[in-house]
């Protein structure tokens, strides 16, 4: 079952408030999947973008693994970052996506949250455009000028200031503004900033403007910040079996995605991509799916040290392996 899908044409910038006002509807009044009644429903809370839980959405991987638990799914979205995590707080589903400093921001704060997958990419796909007519053309010429960030302690700033770290320049002689997904475009081509740090389609879109300049991307600065899919504490205590079905689904997708790519541009397609925004995410590397294991831990607290460096948090968690749930037992395949 899916409910609030949305399919429309426009910019992907331009989505963004159109689906929020569709969470929020589902938020209000609820949901359930009337076909999983007497059986264990997995409720996937997905995001407009293409990740493997949003792309899973396009076919039946999911519910073909969920059914030899016996258990359904039912997919809920898409929604924005923020309203998902709320709408699975709620109770009122069980799984969602986000990145992985978000994810030590939510341990940080002691949250009901458990890493199952890790879905990794070079870095290729996260970074900083400079605005076209802002006389910008590397790190340092935007010592007194404006960046754009989705918010304190998010990825554009931890982008922002993991870039500065490694061009060895003073982040504190830039300006970081603070906006909401659907100001991006409009901050980006009118001046009001003259950098855009930020990831995935929000980053395609920046370099597909005429005149944008990519100044740096995730490649080049080592970015640990990755996307995860998480779920709740209660539903990973109660089902562990349901998400290592989840996990096979997306090693299942992430290797037909390697072996056909459009699987993920198509998805932003869907979503309402131009085709120039198109031609720059296909230059992005393909994710793979990942066990939360030793190595990926020892990552997840490599950038929670960062975080704290950063003023993010006030201090790195100590107690992350205990929100992850490793599934490297359930590797069928690589999808290196």
């Amino acid at each position: 079952m899916k409910t609030n899908r949305i399919y429309a044409a426009g910019k992907l910038w331009a989505k963004f408030g159109m689906m929020i006002v569709a969470a929020a509807a589902f938020t209000s009044c609820g949901g359930k999947a009337p076909e999983g009644q007497g059986r264990t429903v997995l409720r996937v809370a997905y995001l407009p973008t293409a990740n493997y839980v949003t792309s899973l959405t396009q076919g039946k991987t999911l519910e073909e693994e969920l059914a030899k638990t016996g258990a359904a799914v039912e997919w809920i979205g898409p929604s924005e970052p923020f309203t998902a995590y709320n709408i699975v707080t709620s109770g009122n589903a069980d799984i969602s996506s986000t990145g992985t400093g978000y994810l030590i921001n939510l341990i940080e704060q002691d949250g009901p949250w458990v890493a199952f997958a890790l879905e990794k990419y070079s870095g290729n796909s996260q970074g900083i455009a400079a605005a076209p007519g802002s006389g910008v053309n590397s790190l340092a010429d935007l010592y007194g000028k404006k960046i754009g960030i989705d918010g304190k302690g998010a990825t554009g700033e931890y982008i922002v200031n993991t870039a500065f770290a490694y061009a060895g320049l003073d982040v504190s002689k830039v300006e970081k503004v603070e906006l909401i997904q659907n100001d991006f475009a409009a901050a980006f081509t009118s001046g009001r900033i003259d950098a855009l740090a930020s990831f995935d389609q929000n980053f395609a879109n920046a370099l597909a403007v005429p005149g944008a300049k990519k100044l740096i991307d995730g490649t080049e600065y080592g970015s640990l910040n990755w996307s995860i899919h998480i779920a709740s504490t209660d539903f990973a205590e109660k089902h562990p079996e349901v998400l290592a079905a989840a996990y096979r689904a997306l090693r299942a997708e992430a290797a037909r995605a390697k072996a056909a790519p459009e699987i993920i541009t198509n998805t932003y397609r869907d979503f309402g991509a131009s085709e120039e925004q198109i031609a720059v995410l296909k230059t992005f590397d393909i994710p793979q799916i990942l066990p939360l294991d030793s190595q990926a831990v020892a990552d997840l607290n490599r950038q929670a040290r960062q975080y704290a460096d950063y003023g993010f948090i006030k201090s790195a968690p100590r107690n992350i392996a205990s929100h992850t749930l490793d599934f490297s037992g359930e590797n069928q395949g690589s999808t290196d």
